[in-house]
């Protein structure tokens, strides 16, 4: 009797309390026909403070999501596809931070995010009788230096072309080097010039496909790279360039020749199958090559092991098991997407080459000096470090002071309460050369429109709140920033108006 009476209150209880939960539901369509779109991702983020934790759904095939049972506050909404440009909830422009949604207790909100697809460029390789010429790859480089391979294609037997999942911004288009069996071509851009400083940027918007970029390559000699794998064996053999990758396969001999290519920088890169008895063996080899070289050999051996140690600043040990290491692969193509390493020991097999690696902020510590066998000096030590990873054991160092500093404040906007959920931007500043110095951190405020960027190294920065930025590729407008100097062990108030 007294169990059937719990259960008639507890009921109405549970009742009661599901419906004074927020929700957020509503649905995804594509910008330019407004048809629903199946299987987006949706992500629900709350601001600091919000008693709740980050969750996504997928869209149903009418497009719809659903939030439920959510904690009074504020969010951020992102919605995102394959093909389609990620979008915040209430964002002013591409990459610029959305405006926080606020729920009460019991309130609803119901949404429409229309995402755009990517930009394309298309057009038309053409020979000296604008003839289009079939099978001729084409790339595109986000305009920056040094280059940033961002798409590739195959023209189609009429010569044309279309480069397609490209964020807005400018781009310049290059063909790639092509034996055909009556001529050679050489790269050449947009524009029908073998120099990027002469090269015409092309413009990318999001929903438009910007056409009739055609390129004229010139006709010119090219090279041969081959040679052999020691020790023999059939095994993929990767070429990169800025251009992109090539793989073939060695014969059983371990011979292997590319296709012609234009005379410049190259990099080498073979992996063999794992070897019970010899475990996996690899090979990285740069090259310059003007003219010919038939005589390249590809030395297989034993992966390298980069052994790590981390010290604070008096010498003493810091235990692995309580630092967080990223790496990422670095080329002539680009830079790989970051990964998190699991360090099971101090030590971890890479593939040989070019990599990059960050220590991930430490609580009341910053990385204050890396030390390894370094390919080029890092801007700042707590950010990305460029190693070059060759031989048998190499060892890298990170040394974390234990003296961080903090820059904290509210974004106020002129004559109005602070800003509930502002984007807050910080930017590492090289003031001599005004150029960046590692990549840039951004945080929403809390509802009280406060914000606080810890773990900080010393040095000038730029601290500013706006919701027009586009980060991280924009420029940032000098009337909205601040700029701060943050020294050791120091905690920095600095008030900001909303951009």
């Amino acid at each position: 009797m007294a169990f059937r009476l719990m259960r008639k209150w507890l009921l109405p209880v549970l009742v009661s309390g599901a419906l004074q939960a927020a929700s957020i539901h509503g649905v995804v369509i594509e910008n330019q026909t407004g048809r629903p779109l199946a299987r987006a991702r949706v992500e629900l983020e709350p601001l600091p403070g919000v008693s709740a934790e980050p969750v996504s759904v997928r869209t149903d095939r009418y497009g719809a999501f659903d939030f439920a049972s959510l904690p009074a506050g504020s969010y951020v909404i992102t919605a995102s596809r394959s093909g389609f440009a990620r979008v915040e909830y209430g964002q002013k422009r591409w990459k610029a931070a959305g405006l926080p949604l606020s729920v009460d207790r019991s309130g609803m909100a119901n949404l429409t995010i229309r995402l755009p697809r990517l930009g394309s460029i298309s057009g038309a390789v053409l020979d000296e009788n604008e003839v289009g010429l079939p099978g001729h790859d084409v790339v595109a480089y986000r305009a920056a230096r040094p280059l940033q391979l961002a798409a590739r294609a195959r023209t189609d037997d009429r010569g044309r072309y279309r480069l397609s999942g490209l964020e807005p911004g400018k781009y310049f288009v290059r063909t790639v080097a092509r034996q055909f069996e009556d001529a050679a071509y050489l790269p050449t851009f947009h524009g029908d010039t073998a120099r990027p400083d002469q090269a015409v940027a092309v413009d990318v918007e999001l929903d438009r496909e910007t056409e009739s970029i055609d390129i004229h390559p010139e006709q010119g000699r090219l090279l041969t790279l081959s040679g052999k794998v020691v020790p023999p064996m059939p095994i993929n053999v990767t070429l990169v360039s800025d251009t992109g990758a090539e793989n073939i396969l060695s014969d059983n001999d371990g011979n292997f020749q590319f296709p012609p290519n234009a005379p410049g920088q190259y990099e080498l890169y073979a992996q063999a199958p794992p070897d019970p008895r010899l475990g996996i063996q690899a090979a990285y080899q740069p090259i310059t090559a003007y003219a010919d070289r038939n005589d390249l050999r590809i030395m297989l051996r034993a992966l390298p092991q980069l052994q790590f140690v981390f010290q604070d600043s008096q010498g003493q040990t810091l235990d692995y098991r309580s630092l967080r290491i990223m790496a990422r692969r670095k080329d002539l193509a680009g830079t790989g997407k970051p990964q998190t390493l699991e360090l099971s020991g101090n030590q971890l097999a890479f593939l040989p080459g070019r990599w990059e690696l960050a220590l991930a902020p430490v609580p009341g510590f910053y990385v204050s000096r890396v030390s390894g066998p370094r390919s080029a000096e890092s801007p700042r030590p707590d950010g990305w470090n460029e190693l070059l990873l060759t031989g048998s054991v190499d060892q890298v160092q990170f040394v974390l002071a234990p003296t961080a500093a903090t820059l904290q404040g509210r974004v106020i906007p002129a004559g109005r309460d602070p800003a509930a959920g502002a984007p807050v931007y910080l930017e590492s500043l090289d003031s001599a050369a005004r150029r960046r110095l590692k990549d840039v951190q951004m945080i929403h405020a809390d509802p009280q429109g406060r914000y606080r960027f810890a773990d900080l190294a010393p040095g000038n920065y730029r601290v500013f709140s706006s919701f027009d930025f586009e980060a991280p590729d924009g420029s940032v407008d000098s009337r909205a920033a601040r700029t701060v100097r943050v020294d050791e062990s120091r905690d920095l108030l600095q008030d900001l108006d909303l951009f």
